[in-house]
């Protein structure tokens, strides 16, 4: 299925998705370029709050990707929304600010009062996003405005945000400093609260749309919640650790944004069935893994099937307080498709909801996939005594197999 011709709106998160820091990532300009060209409505759906539309405007005919301002829209223009439909005597009203240019602006053009300095600390509404220059002060000075009272309002709680040196500080960060601080939680603006989907919809002359994001908790659970089909992107904040612990499942599961243009299998990720076993037989053979006691081990199974083809597979055993993945097996065909993290953040997120969240796997010649997704290297000598004792380790796999190890 391709995806850019299965739906006629896509919602695009921009972050993660279209770029990284200040980089575009690879294909998507001209994937952008490409929905275009045969006639379909796009959206940018940032919880972004720092720069205006038209910022982001430029920057995307900077990338070559093209976009008119009516086609961005950020957490700040929901903050202004949320503002104007649920803050009494808005105009006028004694606001502080922590975030950058374009929730300034967006927020003074609800006629809100913008506050500085010291005067800061006798604001009645606090409005937080995410800003590179924030400091101590600006923490003291919001903190003691909504002990004092003061309405507290968020664009977003993003707690990170993607960059090219990785994961750095989001507005969720700062959010949760002043919720620490105060006691209080924000009334939240951006995703996945409902409004700035309903921003998305005007701008797209109807729904639904694919929307396309990076995160579960924000991209996949606004389209939820908006009834919207979801597209969870690998290229930016989300890896197993993530899915593992995430509150829903997206629709389709993509390396990165140019996948939409691809001719690809998207395969079910589901609990595995007595049916599957002599296709999960054959991906264990065929990959040269174990395959004995996979009937008894079928309640732990989980599968990617395909057009009723199984595609993928792996399971998970429980050894003590953690739980030991195994059996991870992708069909030659379906390889570099997404599958394979797939049937591991699904078993993962199984042996998760069974109590055990300490991960571990061993493998002979995947250490470099298991570490891409957020396993790290373990000495067999840290290893707790029932992984170490469990028969994968001490019986099926070579000694010098390595040990990677996930905490949830």
């Amino acid at each position: 299925m391709i995806l850019g011709q299965a739906f006629a709106r896509f919602v695009l998160d921009l972050d993660g998705v279209v770029w990284t820091g200040d980089k575009a990532l690879p294909g998507a300009p001209e994937t952008v370029r490409g929905l275009r060209e045969v006639g379909k409505r796009i959206c940018f759906l940032t919880n972004n709050s720092s720069q205006a539309p038209d910022s982001y405007a430029k920057r995307l005919t900077d990338i070559g990707a093209g976009a008119d301002v009516r086609e961005v829209v950020t957490s700040a223009d929901a903050t202004a929304r949320l503002l104007e439909r649920t803050v009494p005597g808005l105009r006028g009203r004694a606001t502080y600010v922590i975030g950058g240019e374009g929730l300034t602006e967006a927020v003074a053009s609800t006629g809100a009062r913008l506050v500085d300095g010291d005067e800061g600390s006798e604001a009645t509404l606090v409005v937080v996003g995410w800003d590179t220059r924030l400091t101590y002060r600006k923490l003291r000075l919001a903190t003691l405005a909504i002990r004092r009272g003061a309405t507290f309002v968020a664009s977003n709680t993003d707690a990170t945000l993607p960059s090219h040196e990785g994961l750095i500080p989001g507005a969720g960060a700062t959010v949760a400093a002043l919720r620490t601080a105060t006691g209080m939680d924000p009334m939240v603006a951006g995703k996945p609260e409902p409004g700035i989907l309903e921003i998305a919809r005007a701008r797209l002359g109807g729904s639904p749309a694919l929307v396309v994001g990076d995160r579960v908790e924000t991209d996949v659970l606004a389209a939820k919640g908006a009834g919207w089909p979801a597209a969870l992107v690998l290229s930016g904040a989300t890896g197993v650790p993530e899915l593992a612990v995430a509150p829903v499942w997206p629709d389709f599961l993509l390396r990165k944004l140019s996948d939409l243009l691809e001719d690809l299998p998207h395969p079910r990720v589901r609990p595995a069935t007595g049916p599957d076993l002599p296709a999960i037989a054959t991906l264990l053979h065929d990959a040269g893994l174990h395959v004995g006691a996979a009937r008894e081990r079928l309640g732990r199974t989980i599968v990617a099937d395909c057009d009723r083809k199984v595609v993928g597979t792996a399971a998970w055993d429980p050894a003590g307080e953690d739980a030991i993945v195994r059996s991870v097996a992708v069909a030659t065909g379906s390889r570099r498709r997404a599958v394979g993290v797939g049937v591991v953040a699904a078993a993962a997120r199984a042996a998760a909801a069974a109590g055990h969240r300490t991960l571990y796997v061993v493998t002979r010649e995947s250490a470099a996939f298991f570490e891409r997704w957020g396993f790290k290297t373990v000495a067999r000598e840290d290893l707790p005594e029932a992984v170490a004792e469990h028969p994968q380790l001490s019986r099926e796999c070579p000694s010098s197999a390595p040990v990677l190890r996930l905490a949830l």
